[in-house]
Protein backbone atom coordinates (compact mmCIF):
# COMPACT_ATOMS: atom_id res chain seq x y z
CA UNK A 1 0.00 0.00 0.00
CA UNK A 2 1.98 3.48 -1.05
CA UNK A 3 0.36 7.30 -1.79
CA UNK A 4 3.72 7.09 -3.68
CA UNK A 5 6.40 4.95 -3.84
CA UNK A 6 8.24 4.78 -0.15
CA UNK A 7 11.89 5.05 0.39
CA UNK A 8 12.10 1.46 1.41
CA UNK A 9 14.56 -1.24 0.36
CA UNK A 10 13.15 -4.33 -1.72
CA UNK A 11 14.50 -6.40 1.02
CA UNK A 12 12.65 -4.68 3.58
CA UNK A 13 9.83 -4.28 1.89
CA UNK A 14 9.79 -8.15 1.41
CA UNK A 15 10.34 -8.67 5.14
CA UNK A 16 7.82 -6.03 5.86
CA UNK A 17 4.82 -7.43 4.11
CA UNK A 18 5.93 -11.12 5.30
CA UNK A 19 5.92 -9.82 8.79
CA UNK A 20 2.72 -10.88 11.48
CA UNK A 21 3.12 -8.18 13.71
CA UNK A 22 1.79 -4.56 12.20
CA UNK A 23 4.42 -2.42 10.62
CA UNK A 24 4.26 0.86 9.67
CA UNK A 25 6.65 3.91 7.85
CA UNK A 26 6.05 7.15 9.27
CA UNK A 27 7.82 10.05 6.34
CA UNK A 28 9.44 12.94 8.01
CA UNK A 29 6.39 14.96 9.46
CA UNK A 30 4.89 11.63 11.22
CA UNK A 31 2.59 10.86 8.11
CA UNK A 32 2.03 6.87 7.31
CA UNK A 33 3.87 6.69 4.22
CA UNK A 34 3.43 3.05 4.10
CA UNK A 35 1.85 0.20 5.97
CA UNK A 36 1.88 -3.80 5.74
CA UNK A 37 -0.51 -5.99 5.16
CA UNK A 38 -1.03 -6.59 9.27
CA UNK A 39 -0.93 -2.65 9.98
CA UNK A 40 -3.70 -2.58 6.94
CA UNK A 41 -6.37 -4.88 8.69
CA UNK A 42 -5.60 -3.29 11.92
CA UNK A 43 -6.26 0.11 11.21
CA UNK A 44 -10.07 0.95 10.98
CA UNK A 45 -9.52 2.78 7.92
CA UNK A 46 -9.58 1.97 4.35
CA UNK A 47 -7.04 4.60 3.30
CA UNK A 48 -4.59 5.39 6.09
CA UNK A 49 -1.83 6.82 4.20
CA UNK A 50 -0.84 10.30 4.77
CA UNK A 51 -2.79 10.35 7.83
CA UNK A 52 -1.06 10.24 11.56
CA UNK A 53 -1.00 6.87 13.77
CA UNK A 54 -1.96 8.49 16.55
CA UNK A 55 -5.54 8.71 14.53
CA UNK A 56 -6.63 5.48 15.84
CA UNK A 57 -3.34 4.80 18.45
CA UNK A 58 -3.39 6.05 21.88
CA UNK A 59 -0.54 6.08 24.45
CA UNK A 60 -0.81 4.65 27.68
CA UNK A 61 0.52 7.06 30.35
CA UNK A 62 -0.46 4.90 33.20
CA UNK A 63 -2.12 1.93 34.66
CA UNK A 64 -4.95 3.03 35.09
CA UNK A 65 -5.75 3.29 31.08
CA UNK A 66 -5.68 7.47 31.39
CA UNK A 67 -4.43 8.68 27.83
CA UNK A 68 -2.68 11.33 26.77
CA UNK A 69 -3.97 14.37 24.97
CA UNK A 70 -4.63 13.35 20.85
CA UNK A 71 -2.42 15.93 19.74
CA UNK A 72 0.63 15.48 21.94
CA UNK A 73 1.14 11.76 20.69
CA UNK A 74 4.62 9.59 21.41
CA UNK A 75 7.57 11.76 21.80
CA UNK A 76 9.95 12.05 18.64
CA UNK A 77 13.04 10.51 21.50
CA UNK A 78 10.90 7.49 22.86
CA UNK A 79 11.66 4.65 20.62
CA UNK A 80 9.37 2.03 23.11
CA UNK A 81 6.43 2.50 24.31
CA UNK A 82 2.22 1.05 25.02
CA UNK A 83 0.08 2.27 22.56
CA UNK A 84 -3.83 1.79 23.18
CA UNK A 85 -6.61 1.32 20.43
CA UNK A 86 -9.94 2.08 20.63
CA UNK A 87 -12.84 -0.29 19.74
CA UNK A 88 -15.16 -2.43 20.44
CA UNK A 89 -12.64 -3.63 23.43
CA UNK A 90 -9.92 -1.89 23.73
CA UNK A 91 -6.51 -3.87 22.22
CA UNK A 92 -2.69 -2.99 23.62
CA UNK A 93 -0.03 -2.47 21.48
CA UNK A 94 3.56 -2.29 22.53
CA UNK A 95 4.91 0.29 20.08
CA UNK A 96 8.88 0.08 18.72
CA UNK A 97 10.29 3.08 16.67
CA UNK A 98 13.85 3.10 14.38
CA UNK A 99 14.93 6.10 12.38
CA UNK A 100 14.70 4.67 8.75
CA UNK A 101 15.07 6.64 5.27
CA UNK A 102 14.33 10.00 6.57
CA UNK A 103 11.09 9.16 8.49
CA UNK A 104 10.50 6.35 11.16
CA UNK A 105 9.90 2.71 11.18
CA UNK A 106 7.08 1.60 13.77
CA UNK A 107 6.52 -2.30 14.88
CA UNK A 108 3.33 -2.86 16.51
CA UNK A 109 3.22 -6.03 18.42
CA UNK A 110 -0.15 -6.85 20.59
CA UNK A 111 0.00 -7.29 24.23
CA UNK A 112 -3.43 -7.00 25.00
CA UNK A 113 -3.64 -10.05 27.37
CA UNK A 114 -0.32 -9.75 28.79
CA UNK A 115 -1.10 -5.84 30.00
CA UNK A 116 -4.98 -7.09 30.89
CA UNK A 117 -3.03 -9.65 33.33
CA UNK A 118 -0.40 -6.86 34.56
CA UNK A 119 -3.52 -4.23 35.36
CA UNK A 120 -5.08 -7.30 36.98
CA UNK A 121 -2.05 -8.17 39.06
CA UNK A 122 -1.15 -4.55 39.95
CA UNK A 123 -5.02 -4.72 40.93
CA UNK A 124 -4.35 -7.42 42.92
CA UNK A 125 -1.26 -5.96 44.77
CA UNK A 126 -3.38 -2.86 45.86
CA UNK A 127 -6.25 -4.67 47.20
CA UNK A 128 -3.97 -6.99 49.39
CA UNK A 129 -2.00 -4.08 50.48
CA UNK A 130 -5.14 -2.63 51.53
CA UNK A 131 -5.87 -5.69 53.27
CA UNK A 132 -2.80 -6.05 55.12
CA UNK A 133 -2.60 -2.31 56.36
CA UNK A 134 -6.55 -1.25 56.83
CA UNK A 135 -9.54 -2.63 58.68
CA UNK A 136 -11.66 -2.40 56.09
CA UNK A 137 -15.00 -4.62 56.18
CA UNK A 138 -14.97 -7.33 54.54
CA UNK A 139 -17.63 -6.04 51.93
CA UNK A 140 -15.75 -3.20 51.17
CA UNK A 141 -12.84 -5.09 50.23
CA UNK A 142 -14.89 -7.40 48.07
CA UNK A 143 -16.68 -4.77 46.05
CA UNK A 144 -12.91 -3.59 45.32
CA UNK A 145 -12.45 -6.82 43.70
CA UNK A 146 -15.19 -6.37 41.89
CA UNK A 147 -14.72 -2.96 40.44
CA UNK A 148 -11.12 -3.58 39.41
CA UNK A 149 -12.53 -6.68 37.97
CA UNK A 150 -15.08 -4.65 35.77
CA UNK A 151 -12.58 -2.69 34.83
CA UNK A 152 -10.00 -4.72 33.68
CA UNK A 153 -11.62 -8.07 32.06
CA UNK A 154 -12.09 -7.49 28.85
CA UNK A 155 -15.80 -7.32 28.08
CA UNK A 156 -17.06 -6.31 31.19
CA UNK A 157 -19.90 -4.07 31.73
CA UNK A 158 -21.40 -4.93 35.14
CA UNK A 159 -20.67 -8.00 37.90
CA UNK A 160 -21.65 -9.45 40.97
CA UNK A 161 -19.96 -11.32 44.10
CA UNK A 162 -21.56 -13.90 46.09
CA UNK A 163 -20.43 -15.51 49.31
CA UNK A 164 -21.58 -18.53 50.59
CA UNK A 165 -23.43 -18.21 53.68
CA UNK A 166 -25.36 -20.88 55.90
CA UNK A 167 -26.03 -22.80 52.68
CA UNK A 168 -26.95 -19.80 50.31
CA UNK A 169 -24.63 -17.92 48.15
CA UNK A 170 -25.13 -14.12 49.48
CA UNK A 171 -25.05 -11.20 46.44
CA UNK A 172 -22.20 -8.83 48.35
CA UNK A 173 -21.35 -6.79 45.67
CA UNK A 174 -22.67 -5.67 42.52
CA UNK A 175 -22.36 -3.11 39.77
CA UNK A 176 -24.48 -2.02 37.58
CA UNK A 177 -27.33 -4.12 38.49
CA UNK A 178 -30.60 -2.45 41.22
CA UNK A 179 -28.73 -1.69 44.91
CA UNK A 180 -31.33 -4.34 46.52
CA UNK A 181 -29.54 -7.25 44.63
CA UNK A 182 -27.07 -7.29 47.63
CA UNK A 183 -28.62 -9.49 50.47
CA UNK A 184 -30.37 -11.69 47.95
CA UNK A 185 -29.30 -15.41 48.07
CA UNK A 186 -29.53 -18.49 45.99
CA UNK A 187 -28.99 -22.47 47.50
CA UNK A 188 -25.84 -24.46 47.32
CA UNK A 189 -27.55 -26.25 44.74
CA UNK A 190 -28.92 -23.85 42.47
CA UNK A 191 -25.70 -22.09 41.88
CA UNK A 192 -24.02 -24.89 41.01
CA UNK A 193 -26.68 -25.80 38.38
CA UNK A 194 -26.34 -22.23 37.08
CA UNK A 195 -22.34 -22.70 37.02
CA UNK A 196 -23.48 -25.59 34.89
CA UNK A 197 -19.83 -27.38 34.43
CA UNK A 198 -20.24 -30.19 36.95
CA UNK A 199 -18.94 -30.32 40.50
CA UNK A 200 -15.57 -31.25 39.59
CA UNK A 201 -14.78 -27.92 37.21
CA UNK A 202 -16.88 -26.29 40.08
CA UNK A 203 -14.10 -27.05 43.00
CA UNK A 204 -11.32 -26.53 40.71
CA UNK A 205 -12.90 -22.91 40.25
CA UNK A 206 -12.85 -23.13 36.35
CA UNK A 207 -14.09 -19.77 34.92
CA UNK A 208 -17.47 -20.49 32.72
CA UNK A 209 -18.52 -18.57 29.66
CA UNK A 210 -22.48 -18.58 29.02
CA UNK A 211 -23.92 -16.01 26.45
CA UNK A 212 -27.93 -15.31 25.10
CA UNK A 213 -30.28 -17.51 24.99
CA UNK A 214 -28.53 -19.78 26.97
CA UNK A 215 -28.67 -17.46 29.98
CA UNK A 216 -32.14 -17.14 29.98
CA UNK A 217 -33.27 -20.90 29.28
CA UNK A 218 -30.51 -21.95 32.08
CA UNK A 219 -31.84 -19.28 34.76
CA UNK A 220 -35.81 -20.53 33.47
CA UNK A 221 -34.78 -23.90 34.49
CA UNK A 222 -32.81 -23.46 38.08
CA UNK A 223 -33.83 -20.40 39.29
CA UNK A 224 -37.30 -20.24 38.21
CA UNK A 225 -38.88 -19.67 41.72
CA UNK A 226 -36.99 -16.45 41.84
CA UNK A 227 -37.32 -15.13 38.47
CA UNK A 228 -39.18 -12.29 38.93
CA UNK A 229 -36.57 -11.07 41.13
CA UNK A 230 -33.53 -11.53 39.70
CA UNK A 231 -35.45 -10.18 35.74
CA UNK A 232 -36.30 -7.19 38.26
CA UNK A 233 -32.91 -6.73 39.80
CA UNK A 234 -30.05 -8.69 37.76
CA UNK A 235 -31.52 -7.85 34.43
CA UNK A 236 -31.41 -11.15 33.15
CA UNK A 237 -33.03 -10.79 29.87
CA UNK A 238 -30.93 -8.46 29.33
CA UNK A 239 -27.56 -10.36 29.49
CA UNK A 240 -25.85 -11.17 26.85
CA UNK A 241 -22.77 -12.81 27.51
CA UNK A 242 -21.54 -13.96 31.52
CA UNK A 243 -18.66 -15.31 32.86
CA UNK A 244 -18.89 -17.17 36.47
CA UNK A 245 -15.63 -18.03 38.34
CA UNK A 246 -16.29 -20.16 41.58
CA UNK A 247 -14.08 -18.56 44.31
CA UNK A 248 -12.14 -22.05 45.51
CA UNK A 249 -10.74 -21.63 49.33
CA UNK A 250 -8.71 -24.59 50.83
CA UNK A 251 -11.10 -27.38 48.35
CA UNK A 252 -13.96 -25.24 49.20
CA UNK A 253 -16.22 -23.05 47.00
CA UNK A 254 -17.13 -19.78 49.33
CA UNK A 255 -18.21 -17.53 46.68
CA UNK A 256 -18.73 -16.72 43.15
CA UNK A 257 -17.60 -14.00 40.76
CA UNK A 258 -19.63 -13.15 37.91
CA UNK A 259 -18.93 -10.60 35.15
CA UNK A 260 -21.30 -9.68 32.24
CA UNK A 261 -21.88 -7.78 29.09
CA UNK A 262 -25.74 -6.11 28.37
CA UNK A 263 -24.74 -5.61 24.47
CA UNK A 264 -22.56 -8.36 22.95
CA UNK A 265 -22.75 -12.10 23.06
CA UNK A 266 -19.12 -11.81 21.57
CA UNK A 267 -18.27 -9.48 24.34
CA UNK A 268 -15.50 -11.57 26.10
CA UNK A 269 -12.42 -12.77 24.21
CA UNK A 270 -10.65 -15.97 25.42
CA UNK A 271 -8.39 -14.18 27.72
CA UNK A 272 -11.36 -12.77 29.88
CA UNK A 273 -11.70 -16.21 31.24
CA UNK A 274 -7.83 -16.61 32.19
CA UNK A 275 -8.31 -12.89 33.87
CA UNK A 276 -11.67 -13.12 35.82
CA UNK A 277 -9.79 -16.20 37.48
CA UNK A 278 -6.88 -13.74 38.68
CA UNK A 279 -9.69 -11.89 40.09
CA UNK A 280 -11.52 -15.13 41.68
CA UNK A 281 -7.66 -16.02 43.14
CA UNK A 282 -7.73 -12.66 44.62
CA UNK A 283 -11.06 -12.50 46.09
CA UNK A 284 -10.14 -15.85 47.75
CA UNK A 285 -6.85 -14.46 49.06
CA UNK A 286 -9.03 -11.64 50.30
CA UNK A 287 -11.18 -14.19 52.27
CA UNK A 288 -8.16 -16.16 53.19
CA UNK A 289 -6.76 -13.10 54.82
CA UNK A 290 -9.75 -11.91 56.69
CA UNK A 291 -10.46 -15.46 58.02
CA UNK A 292 -6.64 -15.61 58.93
CA UNK A 293 -6.67 -12.24 61.09
CA UNK A 294 -9.96 -13.32 62.84
CA UNK A 295 -8.18 -16.73 63.55
CA UNK A 296 -4.90 -15.11 65.13
CA UNK A 297 -7.13 -12.35 66.75
CA UNK A 298 -9.54 -15.11 68.21
CA UNK A 299 -6.23 -16.62 69.05
CA UNK A 300 -4.79 -14.05 71.10
CA UNK A 301 -7.66 -13.85 73.33
CA UNK A 302 -8.75 -17.30 73.76
CA UNK A 303 -7.10 -20.56 75.63
CA UNK A 304 -6.63 -23.42 73.12
CA UNK A 305 -7.45 -26.43 75.09
CA UNK A 306 -10.75 -25.21 76.40
CA UNK A 307 -11.54 -22.30 73.62
CA UNK A 308 -12.48 -19.80 76.62
CA UNK A 309 -11.18 -16.53 77.23
CA UNK A 310 -7.57 -16.60 78.03
CA UNK A 311 -6.34 -13.96 80.77
CA UNK A 312 -5.59 -10.94 78.03
CA UNK A 313 -9.21 -11.78 76.83
CA UNK A 314 -10.02 -11.39 80.96
CA UNK A 315 -7.69 -8.50 81.21
CA UNK A 316 -9.78 -6.41 78.33
CA UNK A 317 -13.39 -7.64 79.26
CA UNK A 318 -13.22 -6.61 82.88
CA UNK A 319 -13.21 -2.57 82.49
CA UNK A 320 -15.86 -3.06 79.78
CA UNK A 321 -18.00 -4.84 82.54
CA UNK A 322 -17.11 -2.83 85.15
CA UNK A 323 -17.98 0.44 83.33
CA UNK A 324 -21.29 -1.31 82.09
CA UNK A 325 -22.27 -2.12 85.24
CA UNK A 326 -21.59 1.43 86.82
CA UNK A 327 -23.97 2.86 84.28
CA UNK A 328 -26.76 0.31 84.95
CA UNK A 329 -26.30 0.07 88.93
CA UNK A 330 -26.03 -3.60 88.75
CA UNK A 331 -23.68 -5.78 90.73
CA UNK A 332 -21.10 -7.23 88.87
CA UNK A 333 -19.86 -10.78 90.51
CA UNK A 334 -16.27 -12.42 89.53
CA UNK A 335 -15.93 -16.12 90.58
CA UNK A 336 -12.62 -17.38 91.16
CA UNK A 337 -12.84 -21.29 90.03
CA UNK A 338 -9.91 -24.27 90.95
CA UNK A 339 -10.15 -27.47 89.54
CA UNK A 340 -9.17 -29.79 92.96
CA UNK A 341 -6.60 -33.16 92.20
CA UNK A 342 -5.17 -32.00 88.65
CA UNK A 343 -1.72 -32.75 89.86
CA UNK A 344 -3.25 -36.21 91.10
CA UNK A 345 -4.94 -37.28 88.19
CA UNK A 346 -2.29 -36.13 85.71
CA UNK A 347 0.15 -38.29 87.78
CA UNK A 348 -2.07 -41.38 87.74
CA UNK A 349 -3.29 -41.20 84.41
CA UNK A 350 -1.33 -38.28 82.31
CA UNK A 351 -1.80 -35.66 81.18
CA UNK A 352 -4.19 -36.29 78.21
CA UNK A 353 -6.78 -37.34 81.57
CA UNK A 354 -6.08 -34.16 82.67
CA UNK A 355 -7.05 -31.77 79.37
CA UNK A 356 -9.64 -33.60 79.22
CA UNK A 357 -11.40 -32.76 82.52
CA UNK A 358 -10.23 -28.91 82.09
CA UNK A 359 -12.62 -29.40 78.98
CA UNK A 360 -15.34 -31.26 80.84
CA UNK A 361 -14.81 -28.09 83.26
CA UNK A 362 -14.86 -25.67 80.63
CA UNK A 363 -18.10 -27.35 79.24
CA UNK A 364 -19.80 -27.54 82.65
CA UNK A 365 -19.55 -23.46 82.91
CA UNK A 366 -20.91 -23.16 79.90
CA UNK A 367 -23.91 -24.89 80.02
CA UNK A 368 -24.40 -23.71 84.01
CA UNK A 369 -24.10 -20.26 83.24
CA UNK A 370 -25.86 -17.88 81.26
CA UNK A 371 -24.67 -16.98 77.43
CA UNK A 372 -23.58 -13.03 78.42
CA UNK A 373 -21.82 -14.59 81.67
CA UNK A 374 -17.90 -14.78 80.21
CA UNK A 375 -15.31 -17.15 81.37
CA UNK A 376 -11.79 -17.23 81.17
CA UNK A 377 -9.39 -19.95 81.70
CA UNK A 378 -6.07 -18.07 83.22
CA UNK A 379 -4.11 -20.81 84.49
CA UNK A 380 -3.46 -24.36 84.62
CA UNK A 381 -6.70 -25.60 86.50
CA UNK A 382 -7.76 -21.98 87.49
CA UNK A 383 -10.89 -19.98 85.57
CA UNK A 384 -12.62 -17.18 86.34
CA UNK A 385 -16.60 -15.75 85.28
CA UNK A 386 -18.05 -12.55 85.15
CA UNK A 387 -21.58 -11.97 85.91
CA UNK A 388 -23.85 -8.76 85.67
CA UNK A 389 -26.58 -8.22 87.92
CA UNK A 390 -25.88 -11.59 89.46
CA UNK A 391 -25.53 -10.83 93.64
CA UNK A 392 -23.55 -12.69 96.12
CA UNK A 393 -26.40 -14.77 97.85
CA UNK A 394 -26.73 -16.20 94.53
CA UNK A 395 -23.25 -17.79 94.30
CA UNK A 396 -23.70 -20.79 96.29
CA UNK A 397 -26.76 -22.25 94.47
CA UNK A 398 -24.80 -21.70 90.86
CA UNK A 399 -21.53 -23.74 92.59
CA UNK A 400 -23.89 -26.43 93.51
CA UNK A 401 -25.10 -26.55 89.68
CA UNK A 402 -21.48 -26.65 88.14
CA UNK A 403 -20.52 -29.16 90.89
CA UNK A 404 -22.98 -31.37 89.96
CA UNK A 405 -22.43 -31.13 86.32
CA UNK A 406 -19.17 -32.82 86.76
CA UNK A 407 -17.43 -35.55 87.91
CA UNK A 408 -13.75 -33.96 89.37
CA UNK A 409 -13.95 -31.28 92.21
CA UNK A 410 -13.68 -27.93 92.15
CA UNK A 411 -13.58 -25.10 94.43
CA UNK A 412 -14.66 -21.28 93.83
CA UNK A 413 -14.54 -18.35 95.59
CA UNK A 414 -16.79 -15.10 94.43
CA UNK A 415 -16.12 -11.11 95.26
CA UNK A 416 -18.58 -8.60 94.71
CA UNK A 417 -16.83 -5.88 92.50
CA UNK A 418 -16.42 -2.44 93.78
CA UNK A 419 -16.08 0.40 91.43
CA UNK A 420 -12.60 1.38 92.64
CA UNK A 421 -11.12 -1.92 92.38
CA UNK A 422 -8.91 -2.62 89.71
CA UNK A 423 -8.55 -6.63 88.05
CA UNK A 424 -5.86 -7.62 90.18
CA UNK A 425 -7.32 -6.27 93.13
CA UNK A 426 -10.64 -8.46 92.39
CA UNK A 427 -8.32 -11.35 91.79
CA UNK A 428 -6.11 -11.70 95.00
CA UNK A 429 -9.77 -11.26 96.90
CA UNK A 430 -11.92 -14.10 95.20
CA UNK A 431 -8.47 -16.41 94.85
CA UNK A 432 -8.56 -15.97 98.88
CA UNK A 433 -12.02 -16.56 98.80
CA UNK A 434 -11.43 -19.59 96.79
CA UNK A 435 -8.64 -21.45 98.79
CA UNK A 436 -10.90 -21.02 101.98
CA UNK A 437 -13.83 -22.80 100.03
CA UNK A 438 -10.89 -25.37 99.39
CA UNK A 439 -10.31 -25.55 102.69
CA UNK A 440 -13.96 -26.34 103.77
CA UNK A 441 -14.40 -29.11 101.63
CA UNK A 442 -11.01 -30.80 102.46
CA UNK A 443 -11.95 -30.59 106.38
CA UNK A 444 -15.47 -31.46 105.33
CA UNK A 445 -14.13 -34.69 103.98
CA UNK A 446 -12.01 -35.36 106.83
CA UNK A 447 -14.59 -35.72 109.19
Amino acid sequence: MSASTPPLEPETLSWLKQLPEAGVWLDEKGLIGWCNPAAAALIPDTDPLGKRLENWFQPVVDESRVLQDRGSWWPHHAQRGLLGLAGKRWRWFQGTLAPYKNGQLCILHEVTHEYNQALAYASSLEVLSSLLTQEEQLEELLMRVLQAAVRVVPGAEAGSLTLLEKGEFRFVAQIGFADNLTGHALSYNHELAWYGLGEQDWLLGKPRLLVAPHIQERTQKHVSHELDMFNQMGKLEELKATITVPIVLQGQVMGTLNLDSLTSTEAFPPESLAIAQTFALQAATVLYGLLARRYLSELALSDALTGLGNRHALEESFPKLKAQAARLDWPLTLIYWDMDGLKRLNDRYGHAAGDQALKILAAALRSVFRQEDPIFRIGGDEFVSLHLGLQLSEVPELVQRVRAAIHVGVSAGAVMVSPLQDLQAVLAQADAAMYADKRRLRDSLEL
